[in-house]
């Protein structure tokens, strides 16, 4: 069968074999496929895989997210092999996507594409295992895969030469892969190595495929563009963002990761956008007739959750970012960094380069605080020690 491998989208059948919850080994820091409302629960019918595999125009159908191919192996290689023979039956490859390694020469005459997803524990069992496939004349064609972190474009451009080592040293093709979670462009021509043997992919291409989850979709309606949210709330002059989505804009290097995005909005308008463009649900956690009103925002697209306060005025989003616990919290972003002149700009930007979380000393206005703010700060220094930061109350 003839058909182009280059100008038509990639097709991705997303498997999770476990009837409930999240069928993977690990939790990977960059993944985004978890919190997706779309994820299957355990193996998907025959009829809805054959029916997706007949839309394709590649030669190769992929197996991978929601959680690993092959997962829990001996358990799910029935589902697995009824998929891989099921694409096979129609004319195409197969090709899958897993972190798996101890599984990989298992796939002989089953795949014909692996793709080794890349991380720490990974890179540290493959020398035990790598030998299994070059003993194979059979073995698939196998790459390694490598998710960039989402950092501006500056600081990837100084990774490239620990990248190149990489691959000298895995022998195979490298693919680096755009970080779904990063808010930074990313700029492809950049990121060549002037050969083949290391690729990047973006992930607007990732979002333009489609996939089989619970429904046939684009991984637009799956996962969210969290660059295309950062943006948005960005350049609007009614969103006031602080907490660590902040810090990550000041230090991207030292803040790589930041659990969810916290904003105080203006008007409800900025709330009507994100539902409707964003796909966003908001619920009020804030008593009936309280001021301000707190919501909890969560988008059917899998991605970053945002914690939203809605204020009257500027006056008020500012006091309450400057009235935060620890001087480190005490910056904000609307259409520009703003800093407590109490602390100072330089050494807010101190606190949050080295991770050090100092209380503020005397008194502060707590009128803007939900009732339970003591719980909420007890809360937010456990989360601060294990993101690293030392957390002092001297001056």
């Amino acid at each position: 069968m003839s058909i182009s491998t280059t100008k038509h989208v990639n097709f991705t059948i997303i498997v999770n074999w476990k009837e409930r919850g999240f069928g993977c080994a690990k939790a990977c820091a960059y993944c985004n496929w978890r919190g997706s409302p779309l994820l299957p629960q355990g193996a998907q019918s025959l009829e809805d895989v054959t029916s997706f595999i007949r839309q394709c125009k590649k030669s190769f159908i992929t197996i991978s997210g929601g959680g690993d191919p092959l997962y829990r192996f001996d358990e799910n290689f029935p589902a697995l092999l009824l998929m891989s023979d099921s694409i096979k039956a129609e004319g195409y490859k197969v090709r899958v996507i897993t972190r798996e390694v101890p599984h990989v020469a298992k796939l002989t005459g089953i795949a014909d594409y692996v793709s080794i997803s890349l991380d720490d524990d990974v890179l540290q069992m493959l020398d035990s295992y790598q030998h299994l496939w070059d003993s194979s004349s059979q073995h698939p064609d196998i790459e390694f895969s490598l998710v960039l972190p989402p950092l501006p474009m500056a600081d990837l451009l100084e990774l490239k030469p620990q990248y190149a080592a990489l691959h000298k040293r895995l022998r195979r093709r490298l693919v680096l892969r755009e970080n779904f979670n990063s808010i930074f462009p990313v700029d492809a021509a950049g990121m060549s190595f002037g050969h083949s043997g290391i690729a990047f992919v973006s992930k607007s291409l990732c979002l333009s495929s489609r996939y089989l989850s619970t429904i046939d979709c684009s991984g637009h309606e799956i996962v969210q563009d969290n660059a295309a949210l950062a943006v948005f709330l960005m350049a609007h002059p009614d969103a006031y963002l602080f907490g660590g989505f902040v810090r990550h804009l000041i230090d991207p290097a030292v803040h790589l990761e930041y659990s969810d995005i916290d904003v105080i909005l203006l008007s409800t308008g900025v709330m009507d956008t994100l539902a409707r463009q964003f796909g966003f649900a908001f619920k009020e956690v804030s008593p009936e007739g309280a001021y301000p009103r707190y919501f909890m925002g969560k988008s059917v697209r899998a991605g970053k959750s945002v914690q939203l306060i809605l204020m009257d005025s500027t006056a008020d989003a500012k006091r309450f970012i400057f009235n935060a616990q620890y001087a480190v919290d005490r910056v904000g972003f609307n259409k520009g960094f703003f800093f407590d002149p109490l602390i100072g700009e330089d050494a807010i930007h101190e606190a949050i380069h080295n991770k050090v979380a100092q209380a503020v000393p005397g008194s502060r206005s707590m009128d803007l605080f939900q009732p339970d703010r003591s719980q909420v700060e007890l809360r937010h220094k456990s989360k601060l020690i294990k993101k690293g930061f030392l957390i002092s109350s001297h001056q």
